[in-house]
């Protein structure tokens, strides 16, 4: 069975093939093509909500696609903007629900809104990321969550970010073992056990990061090593020499030197 950490290193190391034959499938080619050809004519809101096609690819291009039928809540969401300190998306836990109304700033942009990069180039680029990420998390979650966790972690600047983002919680529960129960705590002290395992500081830094997801993937396997199949992704990469890898002494030993001291 391939290892998570396996199954990450491989997808990460050919990153623009990989994403390359996803901006290829046909359905994606072809959801990609009508976005392209079609979303400067979107020129406000309404024009958004009532083009199913544009309104869906931009949620799931956002990852808010179990949202999708919640068009009256995005909608009221889009109109309210991100000026406003007490509108929808700046009151809301979850960052993506800002990040979607300011991409798509018609509040505060009007007709213009659609020629903004957010709203073109940066959404597709998000649609075949979140494609690849959903992908892999088809055949295996762990490595859903690593490719998520490099996406989104320079991103996050507090403790509560991590709190708020279910994914990155569970990346950060799964990497030092804390109970899934500790979430059950008052927030205050969520915010402190999460601040005694990692500083939120050293997301900034790309190496700090890489050795949080070595260890995660570690972690993750000797959980889940068991459920795991190998990634669909993979496949197009693998040679008949690729070995079946399970956890044995090697992973174990891989553990415990992966000491998070230098962060």
């Amino acid at each position: 069975m391939t290892t998570t950490s396996m199954q990450y290193q491989i997808i990460t190391r050919n990153l623009a093939r990989t994403k390359s034959l996803i901006e290829n499938d046909a359905v994606v080619k072809r959801e990609t093509d009508y976005f392209n050809a079609n979303i400067k004519k979107i020129k406000s809101i309404d024009d958004f909500m009532k083009n199913d096609r544009i309104y869906r690819y931009a949620m799931k291009a956002y990852g808010l696609e179990d949202m999708i039928y919640g068009k009256a809540f995005i909608k009221k969401l889009l109109t309210e903007g991100i000026e406003n300190p007490k509108s929808m998306a700046n009151k809301m836990t979850n960052p993506l629900y800002k990040e979607f109304a300011a991409a798509f700033d018609f509040a505060g942009k009007g007709d213009k809104a659609t020629e903004e990069a957010s709203a073109t180039t940066e959404a597709v680029q998000r649609y075949v990321q979140l494609t690849l990420e959903k992908k892999e998390g088809e055949s295996n979650e762990g490595v859903q969550l690593a490719l998520y966790f490099k996406r989104k972690a320079s991103s996050v600047k507090t403790t509560m970010g991590l709190l708020a983002d279910k994914a990155l919680l569970k990346f950060v529960q799964t990497t030092f073992n804390i109970p899934e129960g500790a979430s059950k705590a008052d927030l205050d002290m969520q915010v402190r056990n999460l601040e005694k395992h990692i500083n939120v500081k050293d997301l900034q830094d790309p190496k700090k990061v890489d050795k949080l997801i070595q260890r995660f993937t570690a972690m993750w396997d000797m959980k889940n090593t068991s459920l795991e199949t190998v990634s669909p992704v993979l496949n197009l990469f693998q040679t008949p020499n690729d070995g079946v890898v399970g956890i044995g002494v090697d992973l174990m030993m891989s553990i415990s030197k992966l000491r998070l001291g230098g962060m």
